[in-house]
């Protein structure tokens, strides 16, 4: 049904750009014939005033010769007429009359063309602007996957300093939906649950997420200690501490958290502490 009625209207779009266009060219042509007319009546005027401009004697005397009556003037006055004769109307009268109908029908002919053409094209774009990945009223994307999951990552920071957390945690979700690995996402989700929510447990499980990426080595070390810091003291779960701290200070002993995993294990060894003795320092 949609189609019949899509169709129907381009059928009428067409007719009326074809009868308005035809019609106005027809009105045109009809106004340049009465130019010309125009033109040419003007100059046999100018010339039938020029011949006639003779002296009245010599018109009588040449009338008188030829046995020919003088012409009688082409106008006539309304004194001159006789009771119930009416007067003729002048060919000019009539021509500027016709003239001034055909371009009052010009004009409207041209607007209906203008008019119809542009419904025309509004409805092709519509239909057919799918040909070239556009549409009328939605905007162009040139934006790739990388500029696209930017934005979005942007997007999520800026509801977190609103006090949006729960959406910018949502924001980020749905990047890691299309890109598992992204880091930043993930450490990011990770702060918001530990230093915003104070959802220890959910913290802890997105930091030993972002710790099985593959991040520079100060970063990864950072990320452990913190982690460390949340199994030790808010989730009490001493052993899981201190076995992040060893394994630190094991990998990544050169950079400034493995040395902070070397002072802390010096003071456990120290205190004479066992392993359940890692606690935050």
């Amino acid at each position: 049904m949609r189609f019949v009625l899509k169709t129907l209207l381009y059928a009428v779009l067409l007719a009326a750009c074809y009868w308005c266009g035809y019609s106005a060219y027809r009105d045109y042509s009809l106004l340049m014939m009465e130019d010309g007319e125009g033109l040419g009546r003007a100059s046999r005027v100018r010339t039938h005033r020029t011949t006639n401009a003779v002296p009245l004697t010599a018109t009588n005397q040449i009338a008188s010769l030829t046995n020919r009556p003088v012409a009688k003037p082409l106008i006539t006055t309304p004194e001159a007429l006789a009771p119930g004769d009416d007067i003729e109307e002048s060919p000019t009268n009539r021509s500027n009359r016709r003239v001034g109908r055909n371009y009052f029908r010009l004009l409207g002919y041209t607007v209906g063309f203008a008019t119809a053409m542009l419904v025309l094209g509004l409805v092709a774009a519509q239909d057919f602007g799918h040909l070239l990945k556009f549409r009328l009223g939605k905007e162009v994307s040139y934006v790739d996957a990388r500029s696209e999951r930017t934005a979005q990552y942007e997007r999520a920071e800026y509801l977190a300093l609103k006090g949006d957390h729960q959406g910018a945690i949502r924001l980020l979700q749905t990047i890691l939906a299309k890109h598992p690995t992204h880091i930043h996402s993930v450490l990011r989700i990770a702060e918001l649950y530990d230093k915003e929510l104070q959802d220890f447990p959910r913290a802890a499980l997105h930091y030993e997420e972002v710790l099985k990426l593959k991040l520079p080595p100060e970063q990864w070390g950072w990320a452990a200690i913190r982690l460390s810091n949340i199994y030790s003291g808010k989730l009490q779960q001493p052993h899981a501490a201190l076995a992040l701290i060893n394994r630190l200070a094991a990998e990544h002993p050169g950079t400034a958290a493995g040395a902070k995993a070397l002072k802390r294990l010096a003071k456990i060894s120290d205190a004479g502490l066992d392993a359940d003795a890692g606690q935050d320092s």
